[in-house]
């Protein structure tokens, strides 16, 4: 995808078109897997400081373009959440990742949804997050199968 399509993609979001910015989304749309901010640090060949590419996740989390998810490491890794990707419902429902032990890559599985959770009416839920570790499909040699 080149810029000039990011910039449209991005565009409904109302937030300012900075390289940090057009470069991180850049990389989420050519990868299939949640990345750390490590990563991404090092997939823009660190020519943005650590700073910058914080800043942008963050910017990124509030508007909903990214989410933060928790895996089978200590750093926390991102994934687009509708950006470039077909929608499948307006409200985007909260699915399922997987978090490889072996590789530690980070899968969204859009298709598995977290199962509700009914919770006493002292509790006031804002999200619910779900994650499977294991052993990827690629660590497995399991590469034929479908997500």
């Amino acid at each position: 995808m080149n810029m000039k399509e990011i910039k449209q993609l991005l565009k409904p979001y109302g937030l300012k078109l900075t390289l940090p910015r057009l470069k991180v989304v850049e990389i989420f749309l050519s990868n299939n897997t949640a990345l750390t901010c490590a990563e991404l640090l090092r997939l823009t060949n660190e020519v943005f400081d650590r700073v910058s590419v914080y800043r942008t996740l963050k910017a990124f989390e509030e508007a909903g373009i990214i989410h933060r998810i928790v895996g089978a490491t200590s750093s926390p890794s991102y994934a687009l959440s509708h950006l470039g990707k077909p929608e499948k419902e307006p409200n985007h429902p909260q699915h399922l990742h997987f978090s490889c032990i072996k590789c530690n890559c980070v899968y969204c599985l859009d298709d598995q949804l977290v199962p509700s959770v009914t919770l006493p009416d002292i509790y006031d839920v804002h999200s619910l997050s779900m994650t499977v570790v294991g052993i990827c499909r690629n660590c497995n040699g399991k590469q034929d199968l479908t997500l």
